[in-house]
Order: structure tokens, then C-alpha cells, then sequence
């Protein structure tokens, strides 16, 4: 019995290492593979894929990310030439493949992990390390916004107190060259148990005279901050966390405010502040 077991074992173990080489098979820049018209076959690149050509009608690709679907159409497999193509791939860091196809109906490996070539498009790798470059900008940006919004004074003072919990809103400010609106909002918790905050939605709504009319239709917006700064979690009793959200300017129709809601997570405790639609009109620079 324990013999069997042993080799049970032993044929489990081997199967999932056959398995994950073929899930992880490398594939380098000039392997040929096999392309089936039952079966998809995928290729995993380092970096987002921005150009595909399939030298074939009879081979179909797309993509998802850094990963390549391929697939034959099933047409015309009399024909040898319907069965061979090449494919061109380039990703995100300007990488250059090109891959030998052909067709197989049950080809033995579906996966690949394409290897890192040499071989590079300049245009394509000049957009990568432009874009990274910028993203590291924007967030250098967002950092120091964040920074310069919790050392400056406040401009309001805006609050709602529920359920040993205190939420105010004590800074409005406006970034001119950004185009950003900063809000900074303090929670204060004097309850004895310990604050875990589930979300916090921005979102527009009517003033309440106009709520109040039957045959007013209105649709609210959710405001996404496009950064937020602070901790926002564990507000344990006594303790006051400050945090920043960062938006892209927006404004709000004469018959709106913005309301800020908090909910606790795992909880029933919310609090939440209405902020006039003048409020954020007459920010304070920063």
C-alpha cells in the first residue's frame, strides 16, 4: 500500500513539473511554433505589446496586455501555404520578434514565455522610457502637492461628528499650472474602537430645494481623485489622520454640492459633510 502511495506521489510530482515547463516554456526570437484551429496558443512578453503583424490571413492574434493569443482558422489546410506564416511582435520597450508559425492541430506546447531579444526599435523604446519618465514626473508632482497641502493653513471648516467619529473638511486649494484641486479632510476618532475606513466617495448632488421637486431628473457624479496621500487605516481611539485628494479642476452646476461620505469597513459607522458649490469655487492657491 505505501509502495503504491510512494509512486502516486512520485507521478504527481512529475506531471506538475511537466506542467509547469510547458506553462513557462522560453521562447526565443527566431523559434518556430505551432499554431492549432481547437486550441489557443499564448505568448507572455516582459512588457506591453504595442505592434503585431501576422503574415497570414489564416492566423489570427490579439492581445491582452503583455500577452498574445494565436489561433489558425481552420480554412483551407490543403493548401500548405495556408499552413506556415510569420509574426511580428514589439513591446513596450521597443523588443523586436520575429516568429516562425505553423500549423498543427495538437501541437504539444500552447504557452510560451518569449526570452528578451537585443534587438530593439528605437521609436518604440523611446516611448517606453518617455512615458516612464513621465509617470515619474506626475507622481514626483503629486508628492510634492500632497506635502504642500498638509503644511498649509486652513481655509474652511466643514464637519460631521456620528458614532464617536469626526470628519473634517479644513482645506480647499488649487494648483493653477496643474489644473489640480486639492482637498484635505481630517478624521478624528474618539470612540474605542479602532476605525477601519471602507471607502471614501465624492460624489455630486443636488441642494435640497431642488431634491425636493418631482419632476426634476438628476443623475449624480462619483468624483475620482486621480492621487490620495495618508493612512487610512487602523484610526485607533484618540488618533487624528489627515488626508489629501488630489482632482483633476472640475466644477459643479449651481444646483449641486459636493458631498464627501466615510464608511467604515466590516461596520456600520459613516459620517459624512456637504461642501458648497462657492466653497470650491474660491479655493486657496498653492
Amino acid at each position: 500500500m505505501k509502495k503504491h502511495i510512494v509512486l502516486f506521489l512520485l507521478f504527481f510530482i512529475c506531471s506538475q513539473v511537466s506542467f509547469a515547463q510547458e506553462i513557462l516554456e522560453p521562447l526565443s526570437q527566431r523559434q518556430a511554433i505551432e499554431v492549432s484551429d481547437v486550441k489557443t496558443t499564448h505568448i507572455i512578453f516582459d512588457e506591453k505589446i504595442k505592434y503585431v503583424d501576422v503574415g497570414s490571413v489564416y492566423f489570427v492574434a490579439d492581445t491582452i496586455g503583455n500577452m498574445l493569443k494565436l489561433k489558425h482558422t481552420g480554412e483551407e489546410l490543403e493548401d500548405l501555404k495556408s499552413q506556415q506564416a510569420n509574426l511580428t511582435v514589439i513591446n513596450g520597450k521597443g523588443s523586436y520578434y520575429s516568429i516562425d508559425m505553423g500549423y498543427n492541430r495538437n501541437p504539444d506546447i500552447t504557452t510560451y514565455k518569449a526570452v528578451e531579444t537585443l534587438t530593439t526599435i528605437d521609436y518604440f523604446a523611446k516611448q517606453s522610457i518617455y512615458k516612464i519618465e513621465k509617470e515619474e514626473r506626475t507622481e514626483q508632482d503629486f508628492q510634492e502637492l500632497c506635502m504642500l497641502s498638509e503644511s498649509a493653513h486652513s481655509t474652511v471648516k466643514i464637519k460631521d461628528t456620528q458614532d464617536g467619529l469626526n470628519l473634517t473638511l479644513n482645506g480647499i486649494y488649487y494648483r493653477n499650472f496643474q489644473n489640480k484641486i486639492v482637498l484635505r479632510v481630517e478624521i478624528y476618532n474618539t470612540s474605542k474602537i479602532t476605525l477601519d475606513i471602507d471607502q471614501i466617495l465624492f460624489r455630486s448632488k443636488l441642494k435640497k430645494n431642488n431634491a425636493a421637486k418631482k419632476d426634476y431628473v438628476y443623475q449624480e457624479r462619483i468624483l475620482t481623485p486621480v492621487k490620495s496621500c495618508g493612512e487610512q487605516r487602523n484610526i485607533k481611539l484618540g488618533e487624528t489622520r489627515v488626508l489629501t485628494f488630489i482632482f483633476d479642476k472640475f466644477t459643479l452646476n449651481e444646483d449641486e454640492i459636493l458631498s464627501l461620505e466615510v464608511g467604515e469597513h466590516a461596520g456600520g459607522r459613516s459620517v459624512n459633510i456637504r461642501i458648497p458649490r462657492k466653497k470650491l469655487l474660491f479655493p486657496e492657491y498653492i
